[in-house]
């Protein structure tokens, strides 16, 4: 994996966010005219349900933000308070920022017999550490508090940021679940915010649900992070707003407007917030500030994992943090650098709710929607030979899908193994999995040569689609080799293309010429 990050809160508590955080991450389903000081409640005529709204101040040094949907406002009113109470008994756990909290004492005294929770999310932390190869890391609070003193006078040295960093060995802590027990050497200080704050959200929303069991649905936003259940007041789906990394007050309006069931939003990024004068990032492995990422953002199944990856996510090279994320079911992410580019899953525009008017201007557009007469995607791949010990042919998988990602078409499966077929994970994950007839698609692995593929512009059924933008996937994996990933854009008219894309380690240079062949 490349250099790592640790996303912190130089002075608040271990997983507080400001208020400003809002700016550059998740913008609330809440609206400035709907929101009163403490809380609304709206009653729809059409439905008997109601939707309670609540906002709270000066939670976790950040607002709280709670919609219960379904529920008598005795019941909403009940719910909140499981949630406040909740959070307040784990911020006397997790809290660095108190005193008297669990995690202080451990960070005090080295060692702790402490309760579940604490055990729980250390251990989650010392996971996440080993799954991103050190881009998520929970240990540097040292390093934080270092920063911290500095005050922007003078940046902190070589030497002691790599004496620290040093010390930060593999062994350095040590976790028996039997007796909950956590010791920790001398240079280990737990900051646990890029997963605690998760943790919190998520353990929140289950004490209301226990608390109000007839409820029907639930929205609980602390500072941007945001899990949601049930159902929603727009029926079909929560809209939660993505606002733009670069826009400079939280009142602008969403770049992008989400629609989430039972999923959770977290974010990592620079934020108005910094550290003697710079970046919040630090990077583990030289523990200087880092600036090339603008903001992550990631959608899953639950807040805790979605707030860990979006940290890992900021420490990372793009193509290596969506590769993790390709990984996992049931996530997506959106990476945004701070030079404007934008990275994404394959996944991240099924989430994202198209404008009603989209459609709107296609028509008004004039232009022809067919499918080009004569016209194909021509696709040219090299399989090098590769000088190794024992080698294996690699699984090639090559697809096409429409701008949402949704499958139109799978070219070519090469790999009939199905104790390796999964090793092409993205393809997998989004499309093989779901098919009933794998083996009418998986071929035997092509040897080491060139090929050639080819796609007429229909579906898997072989109806002719639309003309428009489409995406053509190549993905490549060899048993003990390596895995790439690349795509071409092509956008279908009556109009010669060609594009290469540069030769990874398992696959040479590949080729798109579209062009009218007859």
């Amino acid at each position: 994996m490349s250099s790592a990050v640790r996303k912190f809160h130089p002075i608040r508590q271990a997983f507080r966010l400001s208020p400003l955080v809002m700016a550059l991450a998740l913008i609330s389903p809440f609206s400035a005219n709907a929101m009163q000081p403490n809380e609304a409640i709206i009653q729809s005529e059409a439905i008997t349900t109601q939707t309670h709204r609540f906002h709270r101040d000066y939670v976790l040094g950040t607002s709280l933000d709670v919609i219960v949907q379904g529920a008598s406002k005795q019941d909403a009113k009940l719910a909140l308070a499981a949630i406040q109470t909740e959070i307040a008994r784990l911020d006397q756990i997790l809290s660095t920022w108190r005193d008297d909290s669990e995690i202080s004492a451990l960070n005090n005294n080295k060692q702790s017999i402490g309760s579940p929770e604490l055990f729980e999310v250390i251990a989650a932390c010392e996971n996440w550490r080993d799954q991103t190869c050190g881009a998520f890391d929970a240990r540097l609070g040292q390093l934080i508090t270092l920063w911290e003193q500095s005050q922007g006078v003078v940046k902190l040295d070589s030497a002691t940021r790599r004496q620290v960093l040093n010390q930060l060995t593999a062994d350095s802590v040590k976790l028996d679940p039997e007796q909950n027990s956590i010791a920790i050497d001398s240079a280990v200080k737990f900051a646990p915010d890029g997963y605690a704050k998760g943790y919190v959200i998520d353990r929140a929303l289950v004490a209301a649900r226990q608390a109000v069991p007839s409820m029907q649905g639930l929205l609980l936003d602390i500072g941007g992070d945001i899990r949601v259940w049930g159902n929603a007041p727009q029926q079909d789906a929560w809209n939660v707003g993505v606002q733009d990394a670069f826009a400079q007050n939280d009142s602008a309006a969403p770049e992008q407007v989400l629609k989430l069931n039972n999923q959770a939003v977290a974010f990592s990024g620079q934020g108005y917030r910094s550290l003697a004068g710079q970046s919040h990032l630090l990077d583990p492995k030289t523990g200087m500030p880092l600036q090339h990422v603008a903001q992550c953002v990631v959608v899953g199944t639950c807040a805790a994992d979605a707030d860990a990856l979006a940290t890992a996510l900021a420490a990372m090279n793009p193509s290596e943090g969506l590769q993790l994320i390709e990984a996992l079911i049931g996530y997506e992410a959106k990476v945004t650098l701070t030079d404007g580019q934008v990275h994404q899953s394959s996944g991240w525009n099924s989430l994202v709710q198209i404008p009603q008017q989209a459609e709107m201007r296609t028509v008004a557009s004039g232009s022809s929607t067919t499918w080009p007469a004569g016209y194909q995607a021509v696709i040219d791949l090299t399989l090098p030979k590769i000088d190794v010990e024992k080698y294996r042919a690699p699984y090639v998988s090559v697809w096409v899908t429409d701008a949402n990602k949704q499958i139109v078409r799978t070219l070519a499966v090469w790999g009939k193994d199905d104790k390796w077929i999964n090793s092409n994970y993205v393809w997998w994950r989004r499309y093989g999995r779901q098919m009933p007839n794998l083996d009418a698609v998986a071929k035997p692995s092509r040897q080491p040569g060139q090929y050639k593929l080819a796609w007429d512009g229909k579906d898997e059924s072989g109806k002719a689609v639309a003309a428009g933008k489409y995406l053509i996937h190549i993905e490549t994996s060899r048993e003990h080799g390596d895995h790439s990933y690349q795509t071409f854009d092509l956008d279908v008219k009556a109009k010669g293309v060609n594009q290469m894309l540069p030769a990874q380690k398992e696959i040479g240079a590949v080729k798109l010429n579209f062009q009218k062949v007859n």
